[in-house]
This record gives C-alpha cells, sequence and structure tokens, in this order.
C-alpha cells in the first residue's frame, strides 16, 4: 500500500443543525473544494487527473458529517492504465484500478494539520470502496491491493483511495466507508449479514461515515469478480460453511482482540537493510522509490513538497504504511544535513510494543 491510516448522539437542536450541515455541505463542496483533477494534478498523477476530466468519472460531491469532521466523497473512476504510477503487489502489476477522491475537513472550521505538523495522522483515517453483501472485514482497500495518496490544501485533507477495480462487483451495489482507525473496524460499522447492508454506528467512539458508490450495475463481471476472490485467497473466506457455535465464538473473541498495532512508535521502527536506497528529485518535484522484501513490494511516486519544506534541513518522515502477512511496516523517507535523501521500508520494534 501507498501512504498509507463529538462521539455522543446529538440532541433535538444539534441534530436539527446537523441536518442543515448536511443539506447545504453537498452544493457548498462543489465550489470550496478542489475538483479531483485538481487532486491528482497536485500529487503528481497527470494521468488521473485527466481520468477525473473523463466522462468514465463520477461526480458525487456527497457530504456527511460524524464526531468531529465532515466527509465529502467527491468522485471516482474506473479503468485499465488511468495513472502515471505502476501499482505491484507481490510482484505483480495492477492495471485496473479503481481511485476515489475523498475531503475530510473539520466541523469547527480549524484547518486539518499538514504533513509537517505533529498532530498528522492524529487521529488516523481508513477509507475504502466495500461490497454488499461481502464481509468488509474480508474484502475492502487493504485485502484488494489498496492504498492512498493524500496533501492538505488550505485546512482541508484530500485523499486518493485505490484499489483493484470495484466495477466488477456493480451488479452487488457498492459503498464507500470512512472511519477515524487505522484499518477497517467493525465497531465503526454495523454489518447486516442477512441483507448484506452497511451503515455508520451511531455509537462509535470515533467518526465514520458511509456513502453508497453508484457505479453503473451494467459494468459488472460477475465471473471475473468470482475469480478476482478465488485468485487472491478471498473466496473461501467470504463463503465458508456455516460455522458451529464453539467456532462461532472463538472468532468474536478473535474480533474482540486489541488492535496489536494499535500503539506502534514510528520513531523506533527499524530499517529493512536491504531496501535503503539513496533518492533523488527529478525536475518536476517528483520523488519515485520502490521496495520489496519479505513481507511486500511496492512502488511510490510522490511530490517533494508534500512532505518536505525545507531542502536543507534534516527530516524524517513516514510516507506510506501497509499491511501484509500479518505484519505491519511502513515507508520512510529521510533527509540529512548535507541534502542526501534515502527511502526504506522500515518495522515497528517488538520491544518497543
Amino acid at each position: 500500500m501507498r501512504k498509507f491510516n463529538a462521539r455522543h448522539s446529538f440532541r433535538t437542536v444539534a441534530g436539527i443543525a446537523l441536518a442543515l450541515v448536511l443539506f447545504t455541505t453537498t452544493a457548498f463542496a462543489a465550489w470550496y473544494l478542489w475538483k479531483p483533477s485538481e487532486v491528482a494534478d497536485h500529487l503528481g498523477d497527470d494521468a488521473l487527473s485527466v481520468a477525473f476530466e473523463s466522462e468514465d468519472a463520477i461526480n458525487i460531491n456527497e457530504s456527511a458529517a460524524s464526531g468531529d469532521y465532515i466527509f465529502t466523497l467527491l468522485a471516482v473512476v474506473s479503468g485499465k492504465d488511468i495513472t502515471d504510477f505502476l501499482h505491484y503487489s507481490n510482484g505483480e502489476l495492477h492495471d485496473e484500478r479503481t481511485y476515489a477522491v475523498v475531503a475530510i475537513r473539520k466541523a469547527d472550521g480549524t484547518p486539518m494539520p499538514d504533513s509537517m505538523d505533529e498532530e498528522y495522522g492524529n487521529p488516523p483515517f481508513f477509507a475504502t470502496p466495500l461490497v454488499k453483501g461481502l464481509d468488509p472485514s474480508r474484502l475492502n482497500a487493504i485485502t484488494m491491493n489498496g492504498g492512498y495518496s493524500s496533501t492538505v490544501k488550505d485546512g482541508v485533507m484530500y485523499r486518493i483511495v485505490d484499489c483493484d477495480d470495484v466495477a466488477i462487483f456493480a451488479d452487488h451495489g457498492l459503498y464507500f466507508a470512512v472511519s477515524t482507525s487505522t484499518f477497517y473496524d467493525r465497531d465503526a460499522f454495523l454489518y447486516n449479514e442477512q441483507t448484506g447492508g452497511l451503515k455508520a454506528n451511531p455509537d462509535y467512539d470515533g467518526a465514520s461515515v458511509v456513502f453508497d458508490l453508484p457505479i453503473d450495475k451494467s459494468l459488472a463481471d460477475p465471473e471475473k469478480a468470482e475469480k478476482y476472490l478465488k485468485d487472491n485467497g478471498i473466496y473461501q473466506q467470504l463463503y465458508q460453511p456455516q460455522e458451529d457455535n464453539d467456532a462461532k465464538s472463538d472468532r468474536r473473541r478473535d474480533e474482540n482482540a486489541p488492535d496489536p498495532w494499535k500503539d506502534v512508535d514510528w520513531e523506533k521502527a527499524k530499517p529493512v537493510a536491504s531496501t535503503v536506497k539513496e533518492l533523488t528529485v527529478s525536475e518536476d518535484g517528483k520523488i519515485s522509490y520502490s521496495y520489496e522484501f519479505e513481507h511486500g513490494s511496492g512502488t511510490l511516486n510522490v511530490l517533494f513538497d508534500t512532505y518536505f519544506k525545507d531542502k536543507l534541513a534534516p527530516q524524517s518522515v513516514i510516507v506510506s504504511k501497509a499491511a501484509s502477512d500479518n505484519a505491519l511496516y511502513g515507508v520512510r523517507f529521510t533527509l540529512d544535513e548535507n541534502g542526501t535523501m534515502k527511502g526504506m521500508v522500515v518495522v515497528p520494534d517488538p520491544s518497543n510494543q
């Protein structure tokens, strides 16, 4: 994966205010927020910028408020070769992708922290397309070789979420969900196993929203979708035989187990020596870094200005977080006092957990 992320019931008056927010922000977002093509352009992806201006793109501009935040799902586009950046997973090229742009801003009007702020990434956000009727904890952006790129402009965080093409599942119905969590959090959403429906949990101790993802059902490809699930080892998990009561109890205990990555100290994460590479900045201000090690592989293409404000000051930033094979790792870029830049995969130090 690339760059890779009020709690209470409202009273009557607050509920009316929230209704007004939901009613007005959809129209408001259209001119207050960046266009999806502008977000892609700012993040250095010219091909994706063009794709968001094409007739294949679906402009949504729907907003919802939850907790301390207002989330606006701006647009979605799916297709083959619609990005400048190649996406590899376990050495295999994934060129049929879905891209969605979501804007996140604070409900009280204060700016979101930018990438150089100590509060950046706190809280984390997990945004993902989901398929109606398929267990969202098993089929989401992470299991669909997904990732994201993000930037903050004028106090608003913009995130481009990408994953393997979800249009092949369009006949099921699709959602786009966002929550203040690192991965898919079952507590953030209410999933109905009988109907396949999903909605935000109003009692969640955080923020969570669910949008309908209006991808035309005619784009569905059931045979391709089934093959995709089988090839990625998801099919058996989704369609496993009925469990007995003891098995269900064991699974519930696993689901309620604490998140082992919640308290990762990234400052003490250790580099994987084989992944350390010296980096350069291209003439158009881009940094490219590829890695491959026992838990995964990938390619990142980011703009220097997104993470570094000064070319001379020593800096160290985590530009991506990912999970693979029950392991968590990140990608760190460093810049020393001599202007030498390096990229590396870093893994948490078990002694600090």
